[in-house]
């Protein structure tokens, strides 16, 4: 027998409020096909069926590892799972095999389901689509099933072994109405799935505006980069969030793509936002694209609600019922780390606890400062506690140095790092430059940075690229870039040597 559903759940009883008024209401769409709520709620049973066959003895509170693609078959299967009293634990549905395995065992799942096609072709609801095997059935549940259902965010762990941010649904619901708040979202938009919703962004910003709030959201149909646009303009899109590195691709293109009419609102999260992107978007397509800061483990922190603070090197101010503050060891500076107090901070960590995370509170590992803004004071990010460089017993933030080198016309992208000195002992920066081949020397960019940096900030080893490497989510491939620069700085010796 199936577990029962669990009517206090606000996800849950928002969705099934949402099929009983209005089941064929459309709420997944691509350009060629389309799943009602209806729709959804059917595939939701199918996965239940597909539950019942393969583990008929699954306990509540439970975790099940969850692996799937945009689309009604997210929706579906992330349903059926919390409608059997479980935890989903959300993995990227591109995770190979091997690696979906070990994570799902290092989490403690019991069961892993998985949905290889955003699509299910059955639409009808039968079982077919869905994919259940049992993993560890007698694995340790939750440790308080009683408080409700709950969705874990997997994360890096310090060790780099990952780990899951246990966020209860309540929590994510507290989210979702803190965002359309900030973000100004109404009843009527659509949004524009590219980012995957097994991720925090995607999860926030576009699962749970659909399974809350019943908005429509459209996945494009395909793999090109022009599929979203595209999209967009053949189901009227209004709302686009998307990921530095996608701005980036747009604006690199010989011929920019029209913008569709109907979008009115892009949001960039993930990575951080070169100000020259923001302020070239701008001058492209004659749009701000607005910045959103956030975490796994607390939700939205801060939002850009005007749209210039990409170009003034903030993240906006905080969001709806958030509160911020930077927690220093010193009182002579006006920085300090991240910590985050609100209704959406995840309950805390599997499979070990940290004390960063719990009642209601979030210390982050990102270190910031405030900055004037139009609406109040912005926050700007300075890097990660663990970036902090050492250059001669002085501390130097890298994003500091970023900022200022992303000001130099022709300056496209721009990473700084510390490395080691092997022979002299200690570090110095490195900056890797992102501009046309042969617009930029070491020469000028050394002689603006005497005029705006200290001397043990001012980068001492320089590497000019066509661009960064990124991954999808626009975040800096780190062993990618260093072989990159190590390749880049070889062929600066050699031609040297040669003249």
């Amino acid at each position: 027998m199936s577990l029962p559903t669990t009517p206090r759940d606000p996800i849950l009883r928002a969705f099934d409020l949402g099929v009983e008024r209005a089941p064929t209401a459309t709420l997944v769409a691509s350009p060629s096909k389309r799943a009602s709520r209806g729709d959804v709620d059917a595939l939701a049973r199918a996965a239940g069926v597909a539950f019942e066959r393969a583990v008929p003895r699954l306990r509540a509170g439970s975790r099940v590892a969850f692996a799937a693609a945009n689309g009604p078959g997210f929706f579906a299967g992330l349903l059926a799972i919390l409608r059997r009293g479980c935890a989903a634990i959300l993995l990227d549905g591109s995770t190979p095999e091997a690696e979906r395995l070990r994570i799902a065992c290092g989490l403690g799942a019991a069961a892993l389901l998985e949905v290889p096609c955003g699509w299910p072709s059955d639409l009808e609801g039968g079982p077919q689509g869905f994919s259940v095997r049992a993993l560890d059935l007698e694995a340790t549940a939750l440790d308080d099933a009683s408080a409700g259902l709950a969705v874990i965010k997997v994360t890096s762990g310090s060790t780099g072994s990952p780990r899951g941010v246990v966020t209860p649904t309540e929590a994510l619901v507290a989210d979702d109405a803190a965002l359309a708040a900030s973000m100004g979202l109404r009843a009527e938009d659509v949004f524009l799935a590219t980012v995957p919703m097994t991720h925090s962004y995607g999860l926030s910003s576009l699962a749970l505006p659909t399974l809350v709030r019943g908005s429509v959201v459209v996945t494009p149909d395909g793999d090109d980069p022009l599929a979203p646009l595209a999209a967009a303009h053949a189901l009227g899109a209004t709302v686009f969030p998307t990921v530095p590195a996608y701005l980036d691709a747009l604006l690199r293109l010989g011929h920019p793509p029209t913008w569709p009419a109907s979008l009115r609102l892009a949001i960039t999260a993930g990575a951080p936002l070169p100000p020259a992107t923001a302020r070239r978007f701008r001058e492209t397509f004659g749009r701000a694209v607005h910045v959103f800061y956030g975490a796994s483990e607390c939700g939205g922190i801060c939002y850009d609600r005007e749209g210039g603070a990409g170009e003034r090197g903030t993240v906006g101010t905080p969001v709806e019922g958030v509160s911020v503050d930077l927690d220093s060891d010193s009182d002579e500076t006006d920085s300090g780390v991240v910590s985050v107090a609100s209704a959406a901070v995840a309950r805390g960590y599997v499979p070990e606890t940290d004390a960063r995370l719990g009642d209601g509170r979030y210390r982050t590992g990102d270190l910031a400062t405030w900055r004037p803004g139009p609406n109040g004071p912005e926050l700007a990010l300075l890097g990660r506690v663990d970036d902090l460089v050492n250059i001669k017993g002085k501390k130097v933030h890298p994003r500091e140095v970023e900022r200022v080198l992303a000001e130099i016309p022709g300056v496209l992208d721009v990473v700084v790092y510390g490395v080691a000195r092997p022979l002299a002992g200690g570090e110095v920066l490195r900056a890797v430059i992102a501009c046309r081949e042969g617009s930029l020397s070491a020469e000028s960019i050394s002689a603006f940075c005497r005029t705006q940096l200290a001397a043990h900030k001012i980068p001492r080893s320089l590497v000019f690229v066509r661009a960064l490497p990124r991954t999808e989510r626009g975040k800096l491939d780190r062993a990618a870039l260093e072989r990159l620069a190590h390749g880049e700085s070889e062929r600066a010796r050699a031609a040297a040597r040669e003249a």
